[in-house]
């Protein structure tokens, strides 16, 4: 069982989106995954197995417990059964506690497709036919994180510090030579950290109401 799964439409969006939450996370002993639903090659900049490439690398920089990419056809993808049936046996296998995903007020037609899918696959994929061992899983909550500032109206709810791990994080968008995400990810860091009053931060939609069980939880923020 995974601590948190993102489920990304394309390599990188977990790295620039929320690279520095998830690095934290290892740090503190939780196990994390990555499920990417496209091979990645429309922008023509790489081919698909290129992309490939410097997914798999990504993850290996970010400390990823589990990664899976399919093979959907990036700026193609859609909300249809293939890719729900596709995607419940990775998240099945993953049973993560938190799910992240793309933001559905992004302006990337596959990110609005990826939110959508992750939200009908996660709901399936607790259901008692996908559970052929008897297993019983159910995830407590999934989280949004958004690539298009520009056209999300929304403020995050949750902004996390990740001026610790800002070099960590882009050392993990540098995996991906191609796409040169490095200076787009620092400057939307930088504009997230100001909303936060700190150097870099990221930031998270809640998609439902989170649950707390200790009140010293509520210290660990800043006004």
């Amino acid at each position: 069982m995974l601590d948190m799964l993102a489920v990304c439409a394309h390599p990188d969006d977990l790295e620039v989106c929320a690279g520095g939450i998830f690095i934290k996370a290892k740090k503190e002993g939780l196990k994390t995954g990555l499920i990417i639903l496209t091979d990645g090659a429309a922008s023509g900049q790489a081919e698909a197995e290129e992309r490939r490439a410097e997914a798999a690398e990504g993850a290996r920089r970010l400390g990823l417990d589990y990664f899976v990419q399919l093979n959907f056809p990036d700026a193609a993808l859609e909300c249809s059964q293939e890719a729900v049936q596709a995607l419940i046996p990775p998240l099945r296998k993953a049973a993560p506690r938190l799910i992240f995903t793309l933001h559905q007020a992004d302006y990337h037609p596959d990110h609005v497709a990826a939110g959508r899918i992750t939200e009908a696959a996660a709901f399936a994929a607790g259901l008692r036919k996908h559970a052929p061992d008897g297993s019983r899983w159910h995830y407590e909550a999934i989280l949004y994180i958004s690539a298009d500032p520009r056209s999300n109206p929304l403020r995050p709810q949750l902004l996390f510090d990740i001026s610790d791990v800002m070099e960590e994080k882009l050392h993990a968008c540098d995996a991906h030579v191609s796409q040169e995400v490095s200076g787009f990810a620092r400057a939307y860091a930088q504009s997230l950290g100001r909303m936060a009053g700190v150097p870099y931060a990221e930031g998270l939609y809640l998609g439902q109401v989170l649950v707390m069980d200790k009140a010293a939880g509520l210290l660990t923020g800043r006004p």
